[in-house]
């Protein structure tokens, strides 16, 4: 199939805008009923694109909705999977079942576009990870003392830790909705907490173990 165009979009392999060549293109009306309040739903002009990456051929989705009585001719781009959407990590295999199990429910929220969810179960991530390295040691500040104590993590990293964990209670208990840019944030603090504890170690030990010793100076 031949390509019509290219038009630059947000790629979530490469993390980055690229340009990508549209394949098909659909247009249609239907019902907007996704306003803020809420109104009685109208009609939209809605048009499908449909994308590849032009660098890694990454395939995704993107409409572009027009509606005069909603937008006042500004146009409403969505994509699928949102720009949200991130790679799993290659390490999720290091993680303890029960937490790559969690883990992919995080992505698959990240894919559809449910940021609470995912900040909810981040934090949630968090707590099993402590609680699996530390035991459960009371609140969670309790947890975080108890994980630098243990070296698992410096002051620095715990104070940057807390953040992502406040993070979550705000959206679990007062609802509040986080935009996509702090949410991968709060997935990249986690992340790295999760490959510092489970992964990182036991690649340093090995490097260690697989590295010959500094030869000693002769006389």
């Amino acid at each position: 199939m031949k390509a019509k165009s290219k038009t630059r979009s947000f790629c979530r392999e490469c993390g980055q805008w690229t340009w990508h060549e549209i394949y098909a293109s659909l247009s249609r009306q239907e019902m907007e009923v996704d306003a803020d309040p809420p109104i009685p739903p109208v009609w939209a002009d809605v048009v499908y694109d449909f994308l590849q990456c032009c660098g890694c051929e990454c395939v995704t989705m993107r409409s572009t909705l027009t509606c005069d009585e909603l937008y006042h001719g500004d146009k409403v781009i969505r994509r699928f999977p949102p720009s949200t959407a991130r790679r799993r990590p290659a390490w999720e295999g290091h993680l303890p079942p029960p937490a790559q199990f969690l883990l992919r429910e995080i992505y698959d929220a990240l894919h559809s576009g449910g940021l609470r969810l995912a900040v909810m179960g981040a934090r949630t991530l968090v707590d099993m990870a402590i609680i699996d390295k530390v035991g459960d040691v009371g609140n969670f500040g309790q947890k975080l003392e108890a994980l630098e104590d243990h070296g698992f993590v410096s002051k620095r990293n715990c104070e940057v830790l807390s953040a992502a964990l406040d993070a979550g209670n705000a959206t679990a208990h007062r609802g509040h909705k986080f935009e996509a840019r702090d949410v991968n944030q709060v997935m990249d603090i986690v992340e790295n907490l999760l490959q510092a504890i489970y992964v990182l170690e036991k690649a340093a030990q090995k490097i260690k173990t697989a590295t010959p010793p500094r030869k000693k100076a002769t006389k």
